[in-house]
């Protein structure tokens, strides 16, 4: 499967962004399976031919709202800067709150990782998409992140990744999907901060 590659082919920004609007919102008022092309159609504006000339299916109108989404997530490609030329802990700690505060602005964001949970079972084709163009890309760069910068002497940079960005993603999914955060409550801080004294040595994380 390929990295972000767009399924909007020759189709006016304008008429997009009106086309994937009218899909979020039938995606988040139905689910996957419950939506319907004929009101996307109607939503956007557009004639069904329109939709059709540009994205196949309702796999493709979804694909693409993940692809925007990962645009939003892949945090690494927002960056001016190479990031090496920054301290870890500083560098670390804004691409870890980056994660958590991107996902807390975005409530779409929320609705369509839940639509995506919640419909891996019966299109696990769509939960792929996600992996691919979400959690692939950011894996990858902190793994490389971690195995190349000069001051980091980490035994395993991919376990670390993981480790990084498994425990943001769960303290997400605890908070934002799962309304967890009165039930087993801490600080978004605290949390990023202990994290970076796990990943790091003392005086990396505590300059």
């Amino acid at each position: 499967m390929s990295n972000v590659k767009s399924v909007e082919r020759d189709l006016s920004p304008e008429k997009t962004e009106a086309i994937l609007r009218g899909a979020m919102q039938e995606f988040l008022e139905h689910g996957y399976a419950g939506a319907r092309i004929d009101k996307i159609v109607a939503a956007a504006g557009v004639s069904k031919a329109t939709v059709y000339r540009h994205f196949a299916d309702k796999e493709a109108l979804f694909t693409a709202l993940i692809q925007r989404m990962a645009a939003r997530a892949n945090l690494f490609e927002q960056q001016d800067f190479p990031p090496l030329q920054e301290e870890p802990v500083v560098f670390l700690k804004r691409f870890a709150l980056g994660m958590v505060d991107n996902v807390a602005q975005n409530s779409q964001d929320i609705t369509l990782f839940r639509i995506i949970i919640s419909e891996s079972g019966r299109f696990p084709e769509l939960a792929q998409v996600f992996v691919q163009n979400v959690e692939k890309p950011n894996l990858n760069f902190l793994t490389q992140y971690f195995a190349t910068h000069p001051k980091l002497q980490l035994a395993d940079p991919e376990v670390a990744a993981r480790t990084f960005i498994g425990t943001l993603i769960h303290f997400v999914i605890t908070r934002d999907l799962l309304h967890g955060g009165d039930i087993v409550p801490i600080e978004r801080d605290r949390l990023i901060d202990s994290l970076l004294s796990l990943i790091l040595n003392k005086n990396e994380a505590n300059p």
